[in-house]
């Protein structure tokens, strides 16, 4: 392996979280370098509509960037770039929006982005029209974590400092539970019925999905006494 390029993003400051948008639940043909190239005349790789492994995504400081690494790092173009900033200026606030952490969503022709920070506020951004399409309010303190629901694009799970993880349906633009889970990061297990938390104290627990969550019921709450301790590490570890 050798270095091919480096990019320096404009934000100065570190680059919090960064993914390739593999998009395993909707194609299931080899992606990266286990597929085989096939060429047009004009040497452009020819790839199947849900095959998006060649886009990567990061976020740092108030900006998302979003780069086509169609040429494996002989170029890295820029496709998109949505910056917090601008948001903050029209709104007069003096608060630094920074984002932290984000996901993937699949929409047919269409590619989501879930972005959230210091902020508490969780962005949805549309790929294909390089604009925020909408905002999931609930959580008071900055958000550390999204995770996208392992069968399901329509489901994410944001885990905040304000003590709580929620479960956000992103169609019907609503939480549809809350637990009480002092985490900093969250992790679904592969049937997407569970999730383990991790916590600044060295906690890791266990945190089942009732099954009867639907967007028209009443959010429901889950408590700690309604998780099990899966592990813990000795002293106060944070795991993030």
């Amino acid at each position: 392996m050798r270095l091919r390029r480096i990019i320096k993003e404009n934000h100065s400051t570190d680059v919090n979280q960064l993914a390739f948008f593999f998009n395993n639940k909707n194609f299931s043909a080899p992606v990266g370098i286990d597929v085989t190239k096939t060429f047009d005349k004009r040497g452009s790789v020819q790839r199947e509509q849900t095959d998006t492994s060649n886009v990567l995504a990061t976020v740092g400081g108030c900006q998302l960037n979003v780069y086509d690494n169609e040429h494996c790092g002989d170029h890295l173009d820029i496709m998109s770039n949505f910056d917090l900033s601008v948001l903050q200026d029209k709104q007069d606030d003096p608060v630094r929006r920074e984002l932290h952490t984000f996901c993937w969503l699949y929409r047919e022709n269409d590619a989501w982005l879930a972005l959230a920070g210091t902020d508490g506020l969780i962005h949805i951004v549309s790929l294909a029209t390089s604009r925020e399409i909408n905002i999931l309010y609930g959580h008071t303190k900055t958000i550390h974590d999204l995770q996208t629901h392992p069968s399901s694009d329509k489901y994410i799970l944001s885990t905040s400092k304000d003590g709580t993880v929620r479960l956000w349906d992103v169609d019907a633009k609503r939480c549809l539970a809350i637990f009480e889970a002092d985490a900093t990061v969250t992790c679904f297990d592969q049937t997407g019925e569970k999730f383990i938390s991790g916590s600044s104290r060295g906690e890791l627990r266990e945190w089942t999905i009732p099954k009867d969550i639907l967007p028209e019921n009443e959010i429901l709450t889950i408590t700690k006494k309604d998780s099990r301790l899966f592990k813990k590490y000795n002293g106060d570890n944070y795991i993030g």
